[in-house]
């Protein structure tokens, strides 16, 4: 769905309130009220430096009659969250976490509501599954040789043939999934068994061998089920301590409204895991003195640049096919060949690994969309410019 913004002058004449920036969550019978707390009182802490009304509210609590949100704010006097109304914002930032699918579909359902009576102007939107996103990035000659081959699994009789192609491996994950759950590695023994390893919805690593393929496609037929998921090859994207690792690129728009790379992270998961996710036990640290120790120090500089002219592509891209986007987390990984891929576009990253540059880039993390979410209320609405900007 393209991101939709407004045109400032136009919607707050519209609206006739102070332009606010809304945070989707949400909202939950506990204290912090929603996930995310600390992330949402800093973007709250720079909206107050920056002259912009910053708060968080669930779609469920709009208020028709009134057009009110239950809105929730820090206040540091008090050292708490505080909840009341507020007029619907201007612009939202979705940084909703359902914890299950009932909370799910309430909260889609709240916000086809809202929606059906007024349309929401969203900073940052949503991308389609990830075999969509591949087939969109495909399409710019540029980018097709960072792609890995990926397909749909189409059941275990895609998946057997899948195996064939690639010598026994594959790499398996849920086509709109997050946080490196509930993906699967498969790789064919020497003895002809079948080892299979990943992470369960909960996050929690798991292991287990088959006697061959055709008990490993059976088990994994049976765990997907009617989850919609993609194959790729089994890249071997570990380090010499046979941990897995990626790299994350966090890439955003400033106050200026043009893109910027906010920081660029190597994720380590543990030994004898499938992924480097920080959510699955893994640590983060800078880029480029991790990817020096493993390929030496020219080669790094060259893998960070060869990283930052694809962000500028993929940004593009997706820019083209999808709308407008005010951040996105892009996740590459380097083989042991020295061959760097990219494997996929989050658009609602997390910061925890910037917050191993220290605070500056951390603060920066959580800032920029706030000062772009600024550069959109107050500023009438100029080109999109593809460019990045000197850091």
């Amino acid at each position: 769905m393209p991101v939709i913004y407004p045109d400032s002058d136009a919607f707050i004449r519209e609206t006739d309130k102070a332009p606010a920036l809304g945070i989707l969550v949400c909202e939950k019978n506990a204290l912090p009220p929603f996930a995310e707390s600390r992330f949402i009182r800093k973007l709250g802490e720079h909206g107050s430096r920056q002259g912009l009304s910053v708060f968080a509210f669930a779609p469920w609590t709009w208020n028709p009659a009134d057009g009110t949100v239950q809105g929730w704010r820090f206040e540091p006097s008090l050292l708490k969250w505080q909840r009341e109304a507020h007029p619907l914002p201007a612009l939202v930032y979705d940084r909703s976490w359902p914890a299950n699918e009932s909370e799910k579909r309430k909260y889609r359902q709240a916000l086809r509501k809202l929606n059906s009576a007024r349309r929401l102007a969203h900073l940052n939107g949503p991308l389609p599954g990830k075999a969509a996103v591949q087939l969109a990035l495909a399409g710019d000659e540029r980018l097709s040789p960072y792609l890995p081959p990926t397909r749909l699994y189409e059941g275990t009789d895609s998946f057997l043939r899948w195996l064939t192609r690639n010598r026994g491996a594959a790499f398996l994950k849920p086509a709109a999934g997050s946080q490196g759950r509930r993906v699967v590695a498969v790789r064919r023994k020497a003895d002809g068994s079948v080892s299979l390893r990943g992470r369960l919805a909960d996050n929690r690593a798991f292991s287990c061998d088959c006697a061959d393929f055709h008990e490993a496609a059976a088990r994994i037929g049976r765990w997907i089920g009617g989850r919609e998921y993609v194959m790729q090859p089994l890249l071997d994207l570990r380090n010499a301590k046979d941990e897995p690792f990626d790299i994350r690129a966090l890439v955003q728009k400033n106050g200026k409204g043009r893109w910027a790379l906010t920081g660029t992270a190597i994720r380590r998961g543990q030994a004898e895991t499938v992924t480097a996710n920080l959510h699955g036990g893994g640590t983060a640290e800078p880029a480029q003195a991790a990817l020096a120790s493993m390929f030496g120090g020219e080669k790094a500089v060259m893998l960070l640049e060869e990283i930052r002219e694809c962000c500028l592509h993929v940004v593009c891209t997706l820019e083209q096919c999808y709308g407008r986007f005010a951040e996105l987390g892009l996740d590459f990984g380097v083989d042991r060949s020295g061959r760097l891929w990219f494997l996929e576009a989050n658009s609602k990253p997390g910061r925890a690994a910037m917050e191993c540059f220290g605070e500056a880039v951390a603060r920066t993390a959580a800032g920029r969309p706030v000062s772009y979410a600024r550069h959109i209320l107050f500023r009438s609405p100029g080109r999109v410019i593809h460019e990045f900007d000197h850091l």
